[in-house]
């Protein structure tokens, strides 16, 4: 009597739409385990790494049905360990895909939470308290506008309720700003959406109560009914440096913030990911520290960019192997190894125009704690503020063996950006 051999299947983990960048996948490299991408093709996001295993491509444009069959015939060749998402855009598509072929993921309803703004802030008051965020509010017209503005007073924040990043944020002092800062973005945001192919969200635009405080982000790694969170990671924003935007041009840590503050605000992350409903998976979890303790900004559901990198080189812990542990039913290790300091910087323009050089780029270069530098705009490209929805032309890493270290050469560094890009503007031209 003989039995055929039973085939034991590769494992594979699959990335869901793009990669985005080395940092989303660097962390698993070496770990035994072969990477793939299925790539959507009509994606921005192009990256196809050398050291993957399987790259394919296909629209995701042609829906749920045709990409959780591609997923599944990948499914027939590996035994795919873990789906893993860093698209904002496409959060609730995964989460579908992800259920229909039974593969663990984030839930449609946490899905559906994490992409809507207003719909994340009625959870937020229902589950954990008016107070944990800003109060707000979804405007269709310029009476509601004003009303709420007139009741809340100023300054007050506008922004949309579907993008991510600190896209068209913007803080707004009196009636004025706010009528052109709501007028701007009512006319560039439904165009702007199309471009970026959200169709999953409603072009929301939410205005809320300013929070005065420092800006800072969290981590969490999500497996049931547990919530793994990491180091506070501060954030320098446009506001900090005198500007009107929330454009991130620092991340930083170690954090500034006492021990008892640090756990305040990790017990709040865990928190609001459970308010939303989020039983797995990873969640970007950003506050604003004020005079009465943290308060929720917003939650994303995949990681959040730099955070990668930043918690490797000053902890040593690997967030994209978490990342990977939680899909598949382990717990994630993500105890500090080491106690550094690390920053991210992503200075940007101040004017749209064309870049003609980057003057004192030797001088950053020079920094102690400077250890990477990455130019993605060259002179003759055109560059443009965060706010008018522009990508970073640059981005720095700052390593050091000390916080102090670290804080004096990112104040160098500020003082630097400052004059960093010489733009030749239409006006100039003209």
């Amino acid at each position: 009597m003989s039995s055929d051999p039973v085939v034991t299947l590769p494992p594979l983990v699959l990335y869901f739409g793009a990669v985005q960048r080395p940092e989303f996948y660097a962390g698993l490299l070496g770990s035994g385990v072969a990477l793939g991408v299925l790539r959507d093709s009509d994606s921005i996001h192009t990256l196809e790494p050398e050291e993957f295993t399987l790259i394919e491509r296909m629209p995701f444009a042609d829906g749920a049905d045709a990409v959780a069959e591609r997923v599944r015939e990948i499914g027939r060749r590996w035994r795919i360990e873990a789906v893993l998402n860093v698209d904002e855009t496409l959060v609730p598509l995964w989460a579908e895909v992800c259920a229909r072929l039974g593969l663990p993921a984030m839930s449609g309803e946490a899905a559906a939470a994490v992409r809507s703004k207003s719909e994340m802030r009625r959870r937020f008051a229902r589950h954990i308290g008016e107070h944990a965020s800003a109060r707000s509010a979804v405007v269709t017209d310029e009476e509601q506008l004003l009303a709420f503005a007139a009741g809340t007073g100023y300054p007050v924040i506008l922004k949309p309720g579907n993008l991510w990043g600190s896209y068209f944020v913007s803080r707004c002092d009196d009636r004025a700003e706010l009528t052109a800062a709501y007028r701007r973005l009512a006319a560039t945001l439904p165009g702007f959406s199309a471009g970026q192919r959200i169709t999953d969200t409603p072009a929301e635009i939410l205005v809320e109560e300013f929070l005065t405080g420092t800006n800072h982000s969290v981590e969490c790694l999500v497996l049931e009914d547990r919530v793994w969170t990491t180091p506070v990671v501060d954030v320098v924003t446009g506001t900090d440096l005198g500007g009107t935007d929330f454009h991130h041009f620092a991340r930083v840590t170690a954090t500034r913030l006492s021990p008892a503050e640090r756990t305040r605000m990790r017990d709040l992350a865990a928190d609001a990911v459970r308010a939303l409903g989020i039983r797995r998976g990873l969640a970007h979890v950003e506050f604003v520290h004020g005079p009465t303790g943290p308060r929720l900004i917003e939650v994303a559901g995949r990681p959040g960019a730099n955070r990668a990198p930043l918690l490797r080189e000053a902890y040593g812990i690997n967030l994209i192997a978490g990342y990977r542990d939680v899909l598949r039913g382990v717990a994630p290790d993500v105890e500090p190894v080491r106690d550094g300091a690390a920053a991210v910087v992503t200075p940007y323009p101040e004017h749209a125009g064309t870049l003609v050089e980057y003057a004192g780029l030797d001088r950053v270069r020079a920094l102690p704690s400077t250890a990477q530098i990455d130019v993605y705009k060259h002179p003759g490209d055109l560059v443009r503020p965060r706010h008018e929805g522009a990508g970073s032309p640059l981005r720095i890493e700052l390593r050091a063996d000390s916080p102090e270290r670290l804080l004096a050469d990112l104040d160098r560094l500020r003082e630097l950006s400052e004059d960093l890009f010489v733009v030749r503007t239409p006006e100039a031209v003209g």
